[in-house]
Parts: C-alpha cells; sequence; structure tokens
C-alpha cells in the first residue's frame, strides 16, 4: 500500500510537469494579446483518464498555477486551479471503468468540461477584468474545442501502447 501511494505521488508530479510544459510552452498566441491557446488541458484529461482520484487534481492544479504563475497571466492562477480541477472531476469520477483513455465516455466528457473552461474562465474574468469576460468567451471555445481534439490524438497512442493497463494497474 504505501509502494502505491509513492508511486500515485510520482506520477503526479510527472503528470504536473507535463500539464505545466504543455500549457506554458506549448502555446499558440491569440491575436490581440488576448492569451494563448495551450494543450495542458488535453493532458488534464489524459492524467484524470489514467491516475484518477485526488493525485489527478493535484496534478492538473498545479502544473496549471505553475503554468500561470511563470507567465504573464499569474493573477490568473487561483481561477486555473478552479477550473482545471473542475475540468477534470468528470474523467476522474469514470477512470476505473475501462482499461482505455479514450471511450465514447471520455469523449462525452470533453463537453462539460469544455463548458466548464468557457464558463470558469468566464466568471474569473468577470472578477479580475470585465472588460474581457465576454471577448475571451470565444478563444476559450476554441481552447475547449482544440483540447477535445488533442486529448483523442493522445489518448489514441496512448491506447495503441497500453500504457492505462501497463502504468495504472489496480
Amino acid at each position: 500500500m504505501k509502494n502505491k501511494k509513492v508511486l500515485n505521488m510520482v506520477y503526479a508530479a510527472v503528470f504536473a510537469a507535463m500539464i505545466f510544459a504543455l500549457t506554458r510552452f506549448v502555446q499558440i498566441p491569440v491575436p490581440g494579446g488576448a492569451g494563448y491557446l495551450h494543450f495542458g488541458d488535453a493532458m488534464i484529461y489524459i492524467v484524470a483518464s489514467t491516475l484518477g482520484g485526488p493525485w489527478a487534481l493535484l496534478a492538473s492544479a498545479v502544473g496549471a498555477a505553475l503554468a500561470d504563475l511563470s507567465s504573464p497571466y499569474a493573477i490568473y492562477a487561483p481561477v486555473s486551479i478552479i477550473v482545471k480541477v473542475l475540468i477534470a472531476l468528470p474523467f476522474v469520477l469514470v477512470n476505473k471503468k475501462s482499461e482505455k483513455i479514450l471511450t465514447p465516455l471520455t469523449i462525452c466528457l470533453t463537453i462539460p468540461s469544455g463548458i466548464i473552461t468557457v464558463g470558469g474562465y468566464f466568471v474569473g474574468d468577470l472578477i479580475i477584468n470585465k472588460a474581457y469576460a465576454v471577448a475571451d468567451i470565444p478563444m476559450n471555445i476554441v481552447q475547449a474545442v482544440g483540447s477535445a481534439i488533442i486529448f483523442a490524438i493522445i489518448a489514441v497512442a496512448f491506447d495503441t501502447a497500453k500504457l492505462k493497463k501497463k502504468l495504472f494497474r489496480n
């Protein structure tokens, strides 16, 4: 039991680093300086679909917060922590149901997670800078859709390699 906790802690740390890197360094700037699109949310879906439980939620929050704190958007770190935990939650709740990451259910789960992304950052923008709240909605929709697509691509690769079964046995 103790070794499983250590292993989960290591996985969470590695996944947090991957979320950080895919959010902070793999970016597509949005014209007009309204932020950037990134692949971190797709990795959050992967983490929540594989690691599950509180470890996936922690990795999601830490990776996203570190990306914000190391960027010009540090003020969004508290918003990102809340949003990223909430977008991971649907995947965490069903992660043990299949040996595969990409299933019809996980594809469907990208929809509520995308809605949480758009709604969460809308509320965050209302609190932080009302002027951006409505203007950022289209970018956040593109972020959510892009994350779903990248999630599917990464999940197919991981499923082909049977990574969930090999790494995350019960």
